[in-house]
């Protein structure tokens, strides 16, 4: 009976062993697979966000020309009066020198700044064109969605008052991300960043995305489809809408939806911007091994992020749990907390920033006891 066992025992012993080894290949197949996307991408020093490199700010910017005229969103081509620019100059001041409003953070929460660059020549620094914070939440389970309307008025660290979206232009997604946090007073822990050919491919990747389209949306698409088929050296109409209603758009036409500005103000914009981007991860979600492998490996060389290994990897680990999380959205500015105006021939949002420095942080952090 005890050769029997014996012989039993090393029998498990060697099943158990064969498991172990399997087991630990394919957690080094994971991680090998895993390494090999992460390599792909533009990586920068996790702490950048903490330095501006003198040799790529930029002392001015030009004036923002996309082939149309400059909107008015305040109504009239007029700055406007001494008195109200005074009144939001000073509002900025108090805000940023006000210390009795700490920078908020939680370990349980991620703050990712997704950015998406108007960049047409590689290596510059240009203007942000869309921004949202994502912010990952492990102990509620959820992911808060914030689009940051790039007309806000407000201060930029180092530089004059500015839109929001003018941040990135002088000193690249490091002063961005320190323009969010002493202005809102919220962490921002990393950022992705990607220009407008790289959102061009996620779409094509995925099939399309399907949208609501109006009559009155079709020309101002058109007139930014025409402008990208000018700077990809295509036909000027390739790709042109014809009709309104429930389209399905490809990558080009898709990022032209998505940045019209000229229908509505940037709050529409904005959420033109999330419907595309959701119904993106919707199809991403859907996509077999061999077109994901496909997507990531068109998509990855093309961002750039501060984001450590170890964090991706995890992040990618995590993945099947995040797919569960609830998604809330919104955007700051917040109803009622605002004003259009005109300053040195810039149409921009001025805030309350309590208003909207509270708004954000119920958002992101929902289980906190905000004082506003």
């Amino acid at each position: 009976m005890e050769k029997i066992s014996g012989r039993k025992g090393k029998r498990y012993t060697k099943i158990i062993g064969i498991i172990l080894a399997v087991f630990v290949f394919a957690a080094l197949c994971i991680f090998l697979l895993a390494h090999s996307y992460i390599s792909k991408l533009n990586k920068t020093p996790a702490l950048s966000k903490d330095v501006v490199k003198e040799e790529n700010a930029v002392t001015d910017i030009p004036k923002e020309d996309n082939g149309k005229k400059e909107d008015s969103l305040a109504g009239s081509s007029a700055d406007s009066s001494a008195k109200q620019i005074a009144s939001a100059q000073e509002a900025i001041r108090k805000n940023m020198v006000d210390k009795s409003t700490p920078v908020l953070s939680d370990k349980n929460v991620f703050n990712i700044l997704l950015i998406g660059t108007d960049n047409r020549v590689k290596g510059e620094n240009s203007r942000s064109d869309a921004m949202i914070l994502v912010s990952i939440n492990k102990k509620d389970k959820s992911i808060a969605a914030t689009s940051l309307l790039r007309d806000i008025y407000l201060q930029i660290p180092g530089k004059n008052n500015n839109r929001l979206n003018a941040a990135c232009a002088y000193g690249g997604p490091a002063l961005l991300m320190d323009t969010i946090e002493q202005n809102f007073k919220v962490s921002v822990d990393r950022y992705a960043s990607v220009d407008f050919y790289v959102f061009m491919d996620i779409i094509d990747a995925v099939g399309g995305v399907t949208v609501e389209v109006t009559g009155e949306e079709i020309s101002v698409i058109n007139d930014y489809i025409a402008e990208l088929n000018k700077l990809r050296g295509e036909q000027e109409k390739s790709d042109y809408l014809t009709e309104p209603g429930e389209l399905k758009l490809n990558g080009k036409q898709a990022l032209a939806y998505a940045r019209n500005r000229y229908i509505g103000t940037d709050f529409e914009r904005t959420a033109r911007q999330r419907r595309v981007l959701n119904e993106a991860f919707q199809k991403i979600k859907k996509l077999n091994l061999i077109q994901l492998n496909s997507l990531l490996n068109k998509v990855l060389p093309q961002v750039t992020t501060n984001l450590t290994e170890g964090e991706i990897f995890s992040m990618i680990l995590s993945l099947p749990k995040y797919a569960g999380y609830d998604i809330r959205q919104c955007h700051i500015p917040v109803d009622n907390s605002y004003e259009f105006m005109r300053i040195r021939g810039m149409d921009v949002i001025t805030l309350d920033f309590d208003k909207n420095i509270k708004a954000l942080k119920e958002q992101i952090y929902p289980d906190r006891n905000i004082q506003g």
